[in-house]
């Protein structure tokens, strides 16, 4: 179905303008500079019925997560401006972050330009992860993400947890020897959970430092689930069809273990942080 799809889709987001057109004014940002933190941002146009359309397909991570804001398209200021301070305050304001953005073209610059990751990896691997961005655009497929050898963050719901733990994994790239070697391995069903446990577990433990203590339960909240989908995607993988129903009973394995264990370990051992359960949506978001 979504390759047959594709076409209508991919012409759909050319036409409406989804690119970025460079840098442009404090009221009508596209492309441009955050002034506290000095991170380039790129924003795509709102576009109604293409952002529409993402909405409605990213409901199974609206449910997994069971909150609406996941794959809505939408992501507001505040989202940026926390996933900005994160970035900033760890060391990775180099890299480049796009909000509900599809820029195909700007992403084959950046494989090409990305000197972290070696040639070798990036023209392999590398060109594997741009044909996906490019024929399955996260504009409508939704999924933030990060593209270690693009270094890009990919943002599409108004989470600001969900696209810090993305972001955290450039800081685990950063920290790594063999960045390209590390990269490539975690394109592997089960080996990729070491990013992701490092990842989740370097947001919450950001997220344990928050005030108020509304906002440290935020990250609490949407990792514990979001970890437990990672897990149960990737084993259920090996079963034909499988992934769907697996990261859909790992995000209620990650509820269930919010709500029986409150303020206890609720990710994992692996992730030594602590999680409690509030309600499935913030007050922010019923506002």
């Amino acid at each position: 179905m979504k390759m047959k799809l594709m076409p209508v889709l991919i012409g759909c987001i050319l036409l409406t303008g989804c690119h970025s057109i460079g840098h442009r004014s404090q009221s009508n940002a596209l492309s441009y500079r955050d002034a506290a933190t000095g991170i380039q941002v790129e924003r795509g146009r709102p576009n109604a019925v293409v952002d529409g359309l993402g909405w409605v397909v990213g409901m199974p991570t609206k449910l997994a997560l069971w909150d609406r804001r996941a794959d809505n398209h939408n992501v507001s200021p505040a989202t940026e401006t926390a996933l900005l301070r994160y970035m900033a305050t760890n060391g990775i304001g180099d890299s480049l972050v796009r909000i509900n953005q599809y820029d195909p073209w700007g992403e084959w610059k950046r494989l090409a330009s990305n000197k972290r990751i070696g040639p070798g990896w990036r023209y392999t691997a590398g060109v594997y992860n741009g044909l996906k961005y490019t024929l399955l655009p996260g504009r409508v497929f939704g999924g933030d993400w990060y593209n270690p050898f693009t270094d890009t963050t990919h943002v599409y719901s108004d989470i600001a947890p969900l696209a810090i733990s993305r972001a955290a994994y450039a800081k685990d790239i950063r920290s790594q020897a063999f960045p390209g070697t590390y990269a490539v391995t975690q394109e592997l069903p089960i080996l990729s959970m070491i990013h992701k446990t490092r990842a989740t577990r370097d947001a919450l433990t950001y997220g344990d430092q928050l005030e108020p203590t509304k906002e440290r339960a935020e990250f609490q909240r949407i990792l514990s689930p979001d970890y437990g989908s990672s897990w149960g995607g990737q084993l259920a993988s090996f079963v034909p069809f499988g992934a769907s129903l697996g990261r859909l009973a790992g995000a209620a394995a990650g509820h269930a273990t919010n709500r029986i264990q409150g303020n206890g370990a609720a990710v994992s051992k692996l992730t030594n942080c602590d999680v409690s359960n509030i309600d499935w949506q913030s007050d922010e978001a019923k506002e």
